[in-house]
């Protein structure tokens, strides 16, 4: 018998089963991995469009060698200098909205709106109020816009005393800034004949330029008004408290009554003195259509610098800076240097608002300490000026005698509303620099000025005396060493919201008020006893019956010189870099070593030709390269100047007739 083995045959259900499970295990192993695949798919596809994202945006991001924050006085001479090296690019940024026009054959000062309290060239800052005034809040004029707030002024061409310069560093005396003094100008004892000036050919060459960027031109005598002209014989008495005529006040000798030195270009002839002319500044003498041009130069304006970028190395080094304009918000880096060139009040507020400053200002205003520097922001000093006014018995006492053509005057003649310049010192101390100015001005402070003000006789700034039916003079009288040292405070780390501004003016001390009062009595003495004297009806103030320490309480107010906010040797070195950090340096105002008994726009321009001279001497740059590197294009659009605009900007310094 046989036997066999029968193997029974799978059930279907069984075999279903088993192909299921096989699927299964498939599903199981090959979804995770095609989900993993995909994932992979996926985050390649997310990696390479972050990176072109990246890409992207570091295309907005810029790249300069510097960048100059400020195009006022002092930016506008540097970034002028430094783009004279062609090896290097420039940034240059300011505030100010652009002055474009649609045709070149419409006067300018037809479309542009005039300065006033609410222009947006104004940032509006005040002060807190004085206590030596009154607590009088002052009202402090600035100017965003190209050639900074020297647009509102005088052009008054003024340099420091020596004696006062002693003050400063040892390599920034008189004798270190007097070449560069001599740089700006275009003086115009080389233009005239010695006889009419009262400059010799040596002392012009020695004390003054030639073929530099800003024309330098005097007041002119022969149209001076009555007034004027009957002070001439005082202003040469060497009896008097200013020992005399100096035809040269940035010459030899920097005390006594002079002719007034200002910034004004002639439009035709250089040596005709009676050619029509306009207040020059940085920005044309500096700015020129050759320089705009430059490849290595970009000018961007409406543009804010909002912080300064650095790094986390010690000390922390700058690396770019964040700007805001109408295109948007974007990160500059800087390779070299931050120059910054804002004023006495802007520069500080944006190291501030920057992480460098006094460590407990900085906690109050919530902002992160990048770097301790205790003087940012301290030792703002000024000049306080206090005026003489006096109504005069004839109107035409106040308006020269040219017949019928008045307007070519107006127009032709740089005389504006002053005449004389005085330098005095009133023996009250021991060394021998100018203690007060006084501007001898054919104007007033009665008539109401362009910004809204209740009290007329409290503006700061007049109008032609001629105009007014009881025309009024003004000698303006300006203390050059004032005591007072304020601050400039940041309340946040928002580059718009406002600093403080604290002069820290609580009292007048005995020798501030000296100064005024021997002043203010010498010349009651000579409106009681002399031919001059006999032009006048009486005095406005500070009137006879009102003791004087009540009229400077009253009437004190900034000369609007504000200086010394970031202080050499202080808050920055001799070479003025900040200290503390690197890569960033100051050249304005706030740079300056001490007082000056001057206005200080000479100075600035002088500071900033100096560092330009630095900077190059740092970087052994003084011979010029022989490439030229050019500025890639740039993605972040902001506006630019263009030379049709420079040509064509306005000149605002009408509205302030008085100002320095």
């Amino acid at each position: 018998m046989v036997f066999t083995t029968s193997i029974p045959k799978e059930s279907n259900s069984s075999s279903n089963d088993r192909r299921l499970s096989k699927k299964m295990l498939v599903a199981f192993f090959c979804v995770p991995m095609a989900l993993v695949l995909a994932a992979c798919i996926w985050g390649a596809v997310m990696t390479a469009k972050f990176v072109s994202i990246q890409k992207e945006k570091a295309s907005f991001i810029e790249e300069f060698d510097f960048i100059v924050v400020g195009l006022g006085a002092g930016g506008s001479v540097i970034a002028s200098r430094l783009s004279e090296v062609s090896r290097w690019t420039v940034l240059a940024v300011d505030g100010g909205p652009r002055e474009e026009l649609s045709s070149t054959d419409i006067d300018p000062n037809d479309l542009l709106p005039v300065y006033s309290f609410v222009s947006p060239h104004d940032p509006v800052i005040t002060s807190l109020p004085l206590r030596a005034g009154n607590n009088k809040i002052m009202y402090l004029p600035r100017f965003n816009g190209l050639g900074g707030t020297a647009r509102l002024y005088g052009g008054i061409n003024v340099r420091p005393s020596p004696a006062i310069m002693r003050r400063w560093p040892s390599n920034w005396t008189y004798d270190d800034l007097l070449p560069y003094f001599k740089k700006i100008e275009d003086h115009y004892c080389y233009y005239y004949d010695e006889k009419v000036t009262g400059i010799s050919d040596a002392n012009c060459r020695k004390y003054h330029g030639q073929h530099g960027p800003l024309q330098v031109n005097p007041t002119y005598v022969p149209e001076f008004a009555n007034v004027s002209k009957h002070f001439e014989s005082l202003c040469n008495d060497t009896s008097q408290l200013w020992g005399g005529y100096n035809a040269d006040i940035n010459g030899e000798r920097y005390l006594g009554c002079s002719l007034f030195q200002r910034y004004f270009n002639r439009k035709g002839n250089r040596t005709d003195e009676q050619s029509d002319y306009f207040l020059g500044t940085s920005f044309q003498g500096y700015l020129q259509p050759s320089v705009i041009n430059r490849a290595n130069l970009r000018i961007r304006s409406a543009t804010m610098v909002t912080k300064i970028l650095f790094d986390k190395s010690s000390p922390p080094k700058a690396t770019g800076v964040i700007i805001q304009n109408s295109t948007g918000t974007f990160t500059i880096k800087v390779n070299k240097e931050v120059i910054l060139a804002g004023g006495a009040f802007a520069t500080p507020q944006l190291l501030q608002v920057s992480g460098v400053g006094d460590q407990s200002t900085l906690a109050k205003a919530r902002i992160p300490l990048v770097a301790e520097n205790f003087h940012v922001g301290k030792n703002l000093r000024d000049h306080v000026a206090v005026p003489m006014i006096l109504r005069v018995k004839q109107m035409s006492s106040t308006f020269p005698n040219v017949g019928k053509n008045v307007t070519a005057y107006v127009r032709s003649i740089p005389n504006g509303s002053k005449s004389w310049i005085i330098a005095l010192n009133t023996g009250l101390r021991g060394d021998n620099i100018t203690d007060l100015q006084i501007y001898f001005s054919n104007t007033n402070y009665h008539s109401p000025d362009l910004f809204t003000n209740p009290e007329p006789r409290q503006c700061r700034y007049g109008s032609n005396g001629h105009r007014e039916k009881q025309a009024e003079v003004t000698l303006r009288m300006i203390l050059q060493d004032p005591s007072f040292l304020g601050n400039v405070t940041v309340i946040s780390d928002n580059i718009r919201d406002k600093p403080i501004i604290n002069f820290n003016w609580d009292s007048i001390n005995d020798y501030e008020y000296g100064v005024f009062n021997i002043t203010i009595q010498r010349l009651r003495n000579l409106i009681n006893n002399t031919e001059w004297g006999n032009l006048f009806a009486e005095e406005i103030y500070p009137g006879l019956d009102t003791p004087i320490k009540t009229f400077i309480d009253g009437h004190l107010e900034s000369a609007l010189h504000p200086i010394s906010t970031c202080q050499m040797g202080l808050c920055s070195d001799t070479r003025l870099r900040v200290f503390n950090i690197s890569q960033v340096r100051v050249c304005d105002a706030s740079a300056f070593g001490e007082q000056i008994d001057a206005n200080p726009t000479a100075t600035i321009f002088a500071l900033a030709e100096r560092l330009a001279d630095i900077i190059r001497e740092d970087y052994n740059e003084f011979h010029e390269p022989l490439q030229v590197r050019s500025l890639t294009p740039h993605v972040a659009t902001g506006p630019t100047i263009s030379v049709t605009s420079m040509n064509h900007l306005k000149d605002y310094s009408k509205f302030f007739p008085d100002a320095a």
